[in-house]
């Protein structure tokens, strides 16, 4: 059954530097992925270590921090604004400091997809989303920016897909539904984090509102459709693993995208094509 958790009504706990809500996890929802905000008080840090888990670290709120990432023994420092942020592979380190201004952070890991093989050594990078390619839906009422996605070209694995999406005032998607592919042994998990805009999520039984720090968690095999308010959405959006399939009811035009800024000879932009 789809849940929503309102992020704020998480209570803090206490971290080295700052706080952290925990949103799910194995423990608290039984999700393979675990979501957590931290808050990192300026001029303090937060740093993640080793794991054997794939780890993203997304600056939602601030600017003026430092990122620095350690792999393969060497460190690269990169001045990290608001909507930036690291990708780490397992075995990969990072330390975000924050300067004048506290920092908003959000954590995001999973389990590598050992049932579909990538690169033999993927590599973690840091990321701009502003510099990052976008994505326009066949009605251009939707737009997406991926941070981690192998079929776009940035992340070299198949452990999860995430990024941000956009909705215009009155924007939808099509009803849906996501299950495992045909040759993975993992349930895929998904879910939404509203960061602007109102609007409801719709299911087979219901709808339930959603608005600023509405986390929407969509477990596999139920159909669910995203709908904005006049205010438009701008929200996160993720799936892991990047192994699974999507099955339209209706309007399935819904599932084609296209890349922003892009002309494929005809005056349309060029279709992305996607798995």
């Amino acid at each position: 059954m789809i849940q929503v958790i309102e992020v704020d009504g998480i209570t803090p706990a206490p971290v080295a530097g700052g706080t952290l809500r925990t949103i799910v996890g194995p423990s608290t929802h039984g999700t393979r992925v675990e979501v957590a905000v931290r808050e990192v008080a300026a001029g303090q840090s937060a740093h993640f270590g080793r794991s054997d888990r794939t780890q993203t670290a997304y600056i939602v709120e601030g600017n003026g921090a430092t990122i620095s990432h350690t792999a393969a023994g060497r460190t690269t420092d990169h001045q990290a604004p608001r909507r930036s942020g690291i990708y780490l592979e397992p075995g990969e380190e990072a330390t975000i400091r924050a300067a004048a201004s506290a920092l908003k952070l959000l954590l995001v890991s999973v389990p590598k997809h050992a049932a579909k093989a990538g690169a033999a050594n993927p590599s973690g990078y840091f990321f701009e989303e502003a510099s990052l390619r976008s994505l326009l839906d066949e009605r251009s009422m939707r737009e997406r920016t991926f941070w981690v996605n192998k079929e776009t070209g940035l992340s070299d694995s198949w452990d999860l897909q995430l990024g941000r999406m956009r909705y215009e005032p009155r924007a939808y998607s099509p009803r849906h539904v996501h299950s495992a592919s045909a040759t993975s042994p993992v349930t895929p998990e998904h879910f939404y984090l509203i960061e602007r805009g109102t609007g409801e999520v719709k299911h087979d039984t219901g709808s339930e509102p959603l608005g600023p720090g509405s986390f929407v968690l969509i477990p596999a095999g139920d159909w669910h459709s995203l709908i904005s308010s006049d205010s438009g959405f701008d929200y996160i959006e993720f799936q892991a693993p990047f192994d699974f399939q999507t099955r339209m009811d209706a309007d399935l035009l819904g599932k084609n995208w296209y890349i922003k800024g892009t002309d494929d000879g005809t005056g349309k932009p060029v279709r992305w094509v996607q798995s």
